[in-house]
């Protein structure tokens, strides 16, 4: 559950802000006891709290990480030192010298900044910014020269600015409390054809674009939800690299989902599933199904020549180096996994295991209904039914919202 405070009545947050002074200086913490309630309250008072500082042109100063501990872990990010030879390793020992945010301060900045955020978007509205103008001077640090909607007077003009400073600072506090999670993740994909410098600067802009994205009334973490989308954003990279042709991401993961399809057909029917068999299971239709399968079928030998053969070079020539590890199918997002094994915790022991053999939720591969039934010595129907059972249960359950961060 997030952690909180108890938040004050209506009455004590107008009584705050009428104590306040024209001008007065206030640091984020001021502010933490209004929006630190669930989520019909946060949006309540911050309405109200965003009126009445904006009344008296309230300005708000940044903090130090020691002037607020319990946002805090007290350890840092150790650098391993392996990225030395990469050309960062001076980069990942300055990352170990950051603060990393705790999960209440993922909460506590995220609440800030969604609260900050819609306060500059509600400034820039009432002046007439066109909205994707609006989205770009909220999330670009250089803004240029603003050309000002006629009728927007000077005091306004910097009360803006300001606030758009505020929101800054407060982001770039944000994002170097948790820069530690990039780093995490390039270990795991460096050495795989990607110059290391790419993967930082790839991560960095998908821990940017969680941050934007994310969502602190959904009760997950910054971390678990920021390691997803830095995951997938060097999935990517991996997989627009490693083929001499370039095929769409999205194919290529729909052809994997295809390919277990295809194998479990293969297990439990004893045949071939046809494309519209293979659509009916993936909400695709079937023609849609055979035209991906026909990327895949065209084969070449790695000993053709090219070129007419002129100067030697060969199909196996272009390949990708064996000694290089390629993308790995194991490669399975952690934070993902454990926010799938908590939504099974819904279920009782016997589904939650047949559900892991089936799926290979175990990290293990997939099985088929007999093979499962042999291993808990009950038949492959009886194996069949309680599956369904399970997963119809999955699907009635709240829980399952827990997953949705992760649903591209």
């Amino acid at each position: 559950m997030i952690m909180s405070t108890p938040v004050p009545k209506a009455p004590t947050l107008i009584g705050f802000l009428r104590c306040l002074a024209p001008a007065e200086q206030l640091s984020w913490s001021d502010l933490d006891p209004w929006l630190d309630g669930d989520e019909a309250q946060f949006a309540k008072d911050a309405k109200r709290l965003r009126r009445g500082l904006d009344r008296k042109d309230v300005r708000i100063t940044g903090l130090q990480p020691g002037q607020e501990p319990d946002c805090y872990e007290s350890g840092r990010y150790s650098s391993q030192g392996t990225l030395r030879s990469d050309g960062v390793g001076s980069y990942e020992k300055e990352i170990g010298r950051l603060p990393r945010l705790g999960r209440s301060g993922e909460f506590r900045f995220a609440r800030r900044y969604s609260f900050f955020r819609q306060w500059v978007g509600e400034l820039l509205t009432e002046q007439g910014f066109a909205e994707d103008r609006i989205k770009q001077m909220l999330t670009h640090e250089d803004l240029g020269e603003i050309d000002w909607p006629k009728g927007c007077a000077k005091p306004v003009q910097d009360r803006i600015r300001r606030r758009l400073a505020e929101l800054l600072e407060l982001r770039n506090a944000f994002l170097h409390g948790t820069l530690y999670i990039v780093m995490g993740a390039v270990h795991k994909y460096r050495g795989r054809g990607i110059d290391t410098p790419d993967l930082v600067q790839e991560g960095n802009v998908s821990l940017y674009q969680a941050l934007e994205g994310f969502d602190w009334a959904r009760d997950v973490r910054f971390k678990t939800y920021a390691e997803y989308w830095v995951n997938q954003a060097f999935l990517k990279i991996l997989y627009n690299s490693v083929r001499t042709v370039r095929v769409p991401v999205w194919v290529q993961k729909t052809l994997k989902k295809i390919r277990d399809l295809q194998a479990d057909f293969r297990q439990s029917k004893g045949r071939e599933a046809s494309p519209d068999e293979l659509g009916a299971l993936l909400d695709i239709p079937g023609p849609k199904v055979k035209r991906l399968l026909e990327t895949q079928r065209y084969a070449i030998s790695i000993e053709a020549e090219l070129g007419g053969g002129e100067d030697g070079t060969c199909v196996g020539d272009l390949l990708s180096n064996e000694d290089e590890p390629g993308v790995p199918e194991q490669i399975v997002d952690v934070p993902l996994r454990e926010r799938i094994a908590e939504v099974l915790e819904e279920l009782n022991e016997r589904e939650r295991r047949i559900l892991e053999l089936r799926f290979g939720l175990d990290g293990k591969e997939p099985k088929t209904l007999s093979e499962v039934g042999k291993l808990l010595k009950v038949s492959a129907e009886r194996i069949r039914q309680l599956q369904e059972a399970a997963l119809r249960r999955l699907k009635m359950s709240k829980s399952r919202d827990r997953l949705d961060p992760f649903m591209a």
